[in-house]
């Protein structure tokens, strides 16, 4: 079937109304991932100054969740601050963390300070004591682990940060099969293709026309065929795989808008059976009614179990009044399942920043945009300014003589 561009909710967060905000409190970390695009320059960032950089970030993008990243946010001494403050504004904090260094006690600290959400970085690139050498399906072992500890503590949702590699698109099933087993206590995983700056012989890149070496950068590559995976491509995967799968949203590029930066499916369920999706129409519908409610867009619900008043979604989706249908028909086999939880989970295909003939191919309607020096940014262009003050962009006769615009 493929994808139809046409018949997909295109999310309709803009830079300064967005369901998402971005802080980092450190560039410390405990493990090296391969793609990372943050460097240790500066270690810890004083709290004070974190505190400023959310209320402005807030301020500049009406957002409804603040993502606390790093680095390794667990490093940093004062998170626990950190979190408390971003729930005392009104804002869902999410913490993006690799989880090596998360206890039961300090969870449960995390769960009393105000944490909405764990995103966990868990993948096979990692050089992550004791998961060496394991491919992307074997990693579904830790994936557990954390999922089986929020689950036991309770109230903080579980998501998931998964860089897809060429060697990890073999097990792109076996990843999606073990989220959906764990529709109730997994809510969100992120399939995210590797991304690094492509090192060309024919490319000179630049920042306010000084040319610079970009083999300074840690996610620098010469290797072009590790760097093109696609959203589309992972999806085909999938689709094969399921015979059917589908998404509901997206995010286009601001260069190539016919790249997928985000491709967003929600799956309804119970703990023991998948009943289907929110279609595109529910998904327009849930964000323009929050956003009519609370003045903002929704990055998420508070709350994981939405209920079987999910169904009533029903009256304006078919992809819902499928999953209803499916609901009935195996509570007729399962009558226990009446009185079953109903659980929404997300799972997005994300192609990242790329270069596309030397220009920067970023999500148009990015939701993690950050404050530096007091001005909106990309977080994930934040170390072309700590390292060379500016955007990098390509000489503009960089390519076979060929002309581009800066990125």
């Amino acid at each position: 079937m493929g994808i139809k561009k046409d018949k997909l909710y295109r999310l309709p967060w803009s830079k300064h109304d967005n369901a998402g905000g971005w802080v980092e409190v450190t560039d410390e970390c405990d493990l090296h991932c391969p793609g990372c695009y943050r460097h240790r320059i500066e270690g810890h960032r004083p709290l004070e100054e974190v505190k400023e950089d959310i209320l402005l970030c807030q301020k500049l993008t009406n957002c409804d969740r603040m993502a606390v990243a790093g680095g390794e946010p667990l490093l940093y001494p004062e998170i626990l601050e950190v979190i408390d403050f971003i729930r005392s504004h009104g804002m869902k904090p999410v913490l993006l963390t690799n989880g090596e260094k998360l206890t039961r006690s300090l969870a449960i600290e995390l769960k009393k300070a105000g944490l909405a959400k764990y995103h966990f970085h868990v993948d096979s690139g990692q050089k992550r004591p004791g998961h060496t050498g394991k491919n992307e399906a074997e990693m579904n072992e830790l994936r557990q682990h954390f999922a089986d500890l929020c689950w036991d503590i309770g109230s903080v949702q579980c998501g998931y940060n998964i860089t897809i590699f060429r060697a990890s698109l073999p097990h792109l099933p076996a990843v999606v099969d073990w989220t959906r087993k764990n529709v109730h206590k997994v809510q969100h995983v992120s399939l995210i293709a590797f991304r690094a700056i492509p090192i060309e012989a024919e490319i000179v890149y630049r920042v306010d026309g000084e040319r610079i070496d970009v083999a300074r950068f840690q996610h620098a590559t010469q290797y072009e065929n590790e760097i093109d995976i696609t959203s589309r491509e992972m999806f085909d995967i999938l689709e094969d795989y399921y015979h059917g799968y589908r998404a509901s949203a997206y995010l286009k590029g601001t260069v190539d808008p016919e790249s997928l930066k985000f491709l967003i499916s929600v799956n309804i369920g119970t703990e023991h059976q998948l009943f289907g999706i929110m279609g595109p129409k529910s998904m327009k519908l849930v964000q323009n009614a929050y956003h009519l409610l609370k003045g903002r867009y929704c990055a998420f619900m508070r709350k994981a179990n939405a209920g079987k008043k999910v169904f009533l979604l029903a009256f304006f989706d078919r992809d819902v009044l499928r999953a209803f249908s499916n609901f009935v028909r195996f509570a007729l086999r399962r009558p226990q399942t009446l009185f079953d939880k109903i659980y929404v989970q997300s799972i997005s295909l994300q192609q990242p920043n790329e270069y596309l003939k030397g220009r920067a191919n970023l999500c148009d309607g990015c939701l993690n945009m950050m404050v530096y020096n007091g001005e909106l940014i990309h977080s994930c262009r934040l170390d072309e300014y700590r390292m060379f003050g500016g955007l990098i962009s390509p000489s503009e006769e960089s390519v076979s003589g060929k002309k581009f615009k800066s990125a």
